[in-house]
């Protein structure tokens, strides 16, 4: 077991313990998972930190041959659901020296779905207006470094638009956070806020709304390199077509691709600069001497400036440097590192969250709680290489991932079943790679993240295994257990994915343990099930819902058919558990009256011979008196049933009560009967019955309810009754 943190509460409005040992550069050097608060951070000894693995992830994206639009696509936010509105009202300030335009652009189309209006946005034309979402602090105020005039509008600033002294307040911070004005003279950048602000207080009639407004101001200002102007409109990578000019009406406005992409760059070089910055030191990541900045990233707020706990008190505000060093090369890596981790990242689904964190062993708490019950939790599968090797390759792999939409082979590892992650996926892969797995919850936009859990160093050959087991459980293996307890075909929300299968086993506190050591081959146990098996099967039994009592046992014999597999496929281990398709020679055996003591020797067969035992008896007890033997002789009221209630009141009354009624008993019945009553002796004598009771009690309802009466049986009860 990992270590436990103490003193920070999930509710707590920090980031992660990541954060932490980023911060602070420090590794976690244990085998075992370490615990936060319930949450798991998982650093195998010899690993690289997360970070670093951001950065490898990052390296061959950067270094492909996306295209300048894609690249766009990938560093910004433009085709982010959160932004889709702002496109209605696209507002382009054209601007060659003296002379200024404005057009008011909507990009996109409206179309109905639902009977509600739904705003799609043009995916070719939204390239040319490269914006961030802010994540953290006030969306109101300006955020971070802009890397060209382009800046998202709220419904406030449009509306202060009508006046050039309130909309001079808007504009100014953000010209002073644009890369290219930032070493503009403080002269010139308020004769440029001047201008901008006077052109819209004189336009403001034919933009401001009633209705709330969202937008983007562009400004195309000649004087920076990164537009130009052409005589004709063309399709090409580089050269991004913005509108026709309104300056100039036989020209069209561009956007030169690839300087956009270093001022992107630079723009978050510069973020990161601003918690620290140091021009001759040694990159952590590349070792090699250089100007190195903090690894703060405004895009994906694991290390917030404004959580104060990572950060040493004899560091000041600027220095987080003296935790982590990184170089521009580096960051730009990591830059596309984390942008790739936001497009492939996929919300848990509540339902999947439900059979995750809902308790397990009350039947009735876990029915009555709501699927908005529990806090949101994303997920995002990761692959790595063990040695830097064919960067193409590797891109591949990445590009596939984005497409979540794209068919699924059955050779590709699907992290629905796998990590309950729906449409995730990590395309075939060799053990030359690994996988890691991270959960966290919170609100990215806010910096208030916690890290679930990090599940790293995961043969794709181990999941792949794992894979197969589940869909073979949930595509035939989970049919023949319905029809065993003759219930109807139907989907078992419990056995869908990994991670439910596991939380409904062990309970949510055991969660990411087991989840960590299901994926790394280490040993499984079925302890904890079997007494909350025997738990809610008792609970049921007294409320005499047998329906719920097989659903249980449909799960606990799903969940025992996947660790036998598990064990023998994965962990290459025979013999363990038995299976429920292992009960068929033993109810065999039993119909003919050939059970003897020998194949009574584990606890588990004495308790399900018990229940087919009970079960037969109680069928003929119900003929003659219509009423349940177990519930009205074995079972007190209110009670809760025992191993030795199991004996005593019910296996030793039998007879009895056969000779009272004047009971036909199929002929196997005796035979056995007295082969189990031996063995109710034996165990008693090695106390089992106490020690072992969860074991014999699951047993026994599963024997219970799986008995059925067949004709041969029904045959030898005639000849029986004939013969006395």
């Amino acid at each position: 077991m990992g270590r436990r943190i103490q003193g920070c509460e999930n509710s707590h409005p920090c980031i992660s313990y990541l954060d932490a040992i980023i911060a602070v550069g420090y590794r976690v050097n244990s085998k075992k998972a370490t615990q936060l608060n319930g949450n798991y951070f998982n650093d195998k000894e010899g690993e690289r930190m997360l970070a670093e693995s951001i950065i490898r992830i990052g390296r061959p994206i950067k270094n492909s041959k996306l295209s300048p639009r894609e690249r766009i696509k990938l560093l910004t936010d433009v085709d982010s659901e959160n932004c889709k509105n702002y496109f209605r009202h696209v507002f382009l300030v054209e601007l060659n020296g003296e002379k200024l335009s404005l057009q008011i652009l909507e990009l996109g189309n409206k179309d109905i779905v639902n009977k509600k209006e739904n705003f799609k946005v043009d995916p070719r034309r939204n390239t040319a207006f490269p914006i961030s979402y802010p994540n953290g602090g006030n969306p109101l105020h300006a955020q971070g470094i802009y890397p060209l005039p382009c800046y998202l509008m709220y419904d406030p600033h449009i509306k202060a638009m009508k006046n050039k002294e309130k909309f001079k307040e808007v504009l100014r911070p953000r010209l002073n956070s644009t890369i290219g004005y930032r070493d503009l003279s403080d002269a010139n950048k308020e004769s440029l806020t001047e201008k901008v602000a006077s052109l819209f207080e004189e336009k403001a009639s034919e933009i401001i709304e009633e209705d709330k407004q969202l937008g983007i101001l562009l400004i195309y200002d000649e004087s920076l390199p990164i537009f130009h102007k052409r005589t004709e409109k063309v399709e090409e990578e580089d050269s991004i077509w913005i509108a026709a000019s309104a300056l100039e009406p036989d020209s069209h406005l561009y956007l030169e691709g690839e300087k956009v992409l270093q001022k992107i760059s630079q723009a978050k070089f510069y973020e990161a600069a601003e918690l620290g910055r140091e021009k001759n030191a040694i990159s952590t990541f590349s070792n090699q001497n250089a100007e190195v900045v903090s690894i703060y990233n405004k895009s994906w707020l694991w290390l917030s400036p404004t959580w104060e706990m990572p950060r040493s008190i004899y560091w000041e505000n600027k220095e987080w440097t003296r935790g982590i060093k990184i170089d521009a090369e580096s960051y730009e890596a990591y830059l596309y590192g984390v942008q790739f981790l936001k497009e492939v990242q996929v919300p848990v689904s509540s339902v999947v969250l439900k059979e995750m964190f809902a308790p397990i062993t009350s039947v009735e708490a876990k029915k009555n709680m709501r699927t908005s019950s529990f806090e949101a939790i994303f997920g995002i599968p990761m692959l790595l290489p063990l040695a830097d090797g064919d960067s193409k390759q590797l891109f591949t792999k990445y590009r596939r991932m984005m497409k979540k939409a794209e068919r699924l082979n059955d050779s590709d590892l699907h992290f629905e079943i796998l990590a309950g992650m729906k449409g995730s996926m990590i395309p075939e892969s060799t053990d030359e790679y690994r996988l890691s797995i991270l959960y966290y919850s919170g609100d990215l936009s806010r910096g208030n993240m916690h890290i679930r859990a990090v599940i790293e160093d995961v043969l794709p050959s181990v999941a792949y295994q794992i894979q197969v087991i589940l869909l073979k459980l949930r595509t035939t293996e989970l049919k023949k257990i319905q029809a065993a307890l003759e219930m109807n075909e139907q989907p078992v929300y419990r056995t869908e994915n990994l991670p439910s299968l596991l939380a409904n086993a062990y309970g949510p506190g055991y969660l990411w343990e087991s989840l960590q050591a299901a994926l790394h081959r280490e040993p499984l146990r079925i302890a904890r099930l079997r007494l909350a098996t025997a738990k809610k099967l008792n609970e049921l039994a007294n409320k005499e819902e047998s329906w719920q009592m097989k659903q249980e046992l449909i799960f606990y014999y799903s969940f025992v058919y996947f660790l036998k597999q598990y064990e023998k496929k994965v962990m290459k281990k025979q013999g363990g558990v038995r299976e429920l398709a292992d009960w068929e020679h033993f109810i065999s055996l039993y119909g003919q009256g050939k059970l003897e003591l020998k194949d009574l020797e584990a606890v588990e067969h004495l308790g399900f011979a018990s229940g087919l035992l009970l079960k037969q008896f109680s069928n003929t007890y119900y003929q003659k008196t219509k009423k349940d033997f177990v519930k009205h002789r074995v079972m007190k009221f209110g009670s809760k049933l025992t191993p030795e209630m199991i004996w005593k009141n019910g296996l030793l009354r039998c007879e009895e009560l056969a000779e009272q009624w004047d009971m036909g008993i199929a002929a196997n019945f005796r035979p056995v009967l007295a082969q189990v009553l031996l063995g109710f002796l034996e165990k008693h004598a090695q106390s089992k019955l106490v020690s072992e009771k969860d074991v014999f009690m699951t047993a026994f309802w599963s024997g219970y309810l799986i008995y059925k009466s067949d004709k041969k049986n029904d045959k030898l009860e005639g000849e029986n009754e004939n013969d006395n």
